[in-house]
């Protein structure tokens, strides 16, 4: 008998567990986009989140695709380097991206290798300010309430769609059954997906990081993300990676960065979430965080733009 991965699934119609099956963990164990991916990312996470280490530190640990990648990203006109000389080791591209953006680019490479094409159901570059801005407000979501672990949520809101891309690259008929529910039968994406596989993009984006061997603790965030009432461990990281991609789902890059206080506006209702978790902020508190996370989107939406424009050129 074939080996089956169990995998459960609740939501608010949906109470018996389904089945990740065969199909579906076979497709997976076939993706080896970045076969080293999955071996050193935690570990260079975790050097990063270590004040004392420096760049020689991270350049030990990163293979030659994450090397020319943020080599690439440090001589693009977003870092200003191009009125300097041409920024050609490691160590230089560390010291001019910073350790934050140098996550961005560690985190969203397996996006940039399996979104390739140029298709209009699939747009790449929203996809990934998308991803990278669940990541950083997860995180200060995470670092403002005190709840989970502000590190684990920030990689587990990066990832939390990499399931959407991985049934776009190697699903195809799937995706297209998708896109058809979506379009014809009005459907959401969520909705569409579960009708098509019986799991959301969340279980299956999961599942493979799960073969990665990447830590339960952010997998569980990907896993439940759209279905948060569903964990049984690690609730408080899957409640905000929850969060972080219901707030960042929200956002209009395009007009609600221009004005802080048309921004807090629009936004302040999301205040209700954090109240929902049993903390409130006095009114000084309030405005301190929106003030933080509107910092965050404008840099997040400037450098995503900046490097994935010059990507495509």
């Amino acid at each position: 008998m074939a080996e089956v991965k169990v995998c459960l699934l609740y939501s608010d119609n949906i109470q018996e567990p389904f089945m990740v099956n065969d199909y579906i963990l076979n497709t997976l164990k076939r993706i080896d986009m970045l076969p080293t991916f999955p071996d050193i990312v935690g570990e260079i996470i975790s050097i990063i989140d270590d004040p004392r280490s420096s760049a020689s530190d991270l350049a030990k640990h990163m293979d030659p695709s994450m090397v020319g990648e943020v080599v690439r990203i440090a001589n693009t006109a977003y870092f200003g380097t191009g009125a300097f000389k041409k920024i050609v080791t490691l160590e230089h591209a560390i010291a001019v991206i910073g350790y934050q953006h140098l996550s961005n680019i560690i985190l969203h490479m397996p996006f940039i290798a399996m979104a390739k094409g140029d298709e209009k159901s699939f747009n790449r570059n929203e996809f990934i300010k998308h991803s990278i801005a669940c990541g950083v407000l997860s995180k200060a979501i995470s670092l403002r309430t005190r709840i989970g672990n502000q590190n684990e949520v920030y990689i587990s809101g990066i990832m939390h769609d990499i399931g959407v891309i991985v049934i776009y690259r190697y699903f195809r008929n799937e995706w297209q059954a998708i896109q058809s529910l979506i379009s014809r039968e009005k459907m959401s994406r969520i909705e569409a997906e579960r009708e098509v596989f019986s799991v959301d993009h969340g279980f299956i984006g999961a599942a493979l990081l799960d073969l990665w061997s990447i830590p339960k603790a952010i997998t569980d965030g990907v896993r439940f993300h759209h279905a948060p009432e569903g964990a049984k461990e690690n609730k408080d990281n899957v409640m905000i990676t929850h969060m972080g991609n219901m707030f960042t789902r929200s956002i209009n890059f395009k007009d609600d960065l221009n004005s802080f206080n048309d921004f807090m506006s629009r936004h302040r209702s999301f205040m209700g979430s954090i109240n929902a978790l049993g903390k409130s902020f006095s009114s000084g508190e309030e405005v301190s965080f929106f003030e933080h996370i509107y910092g965050l989107l404008r840099e997040v939406k400037g450098y995503t733009e900046g490097i994935i424009e010059e990507t495509d050129d």
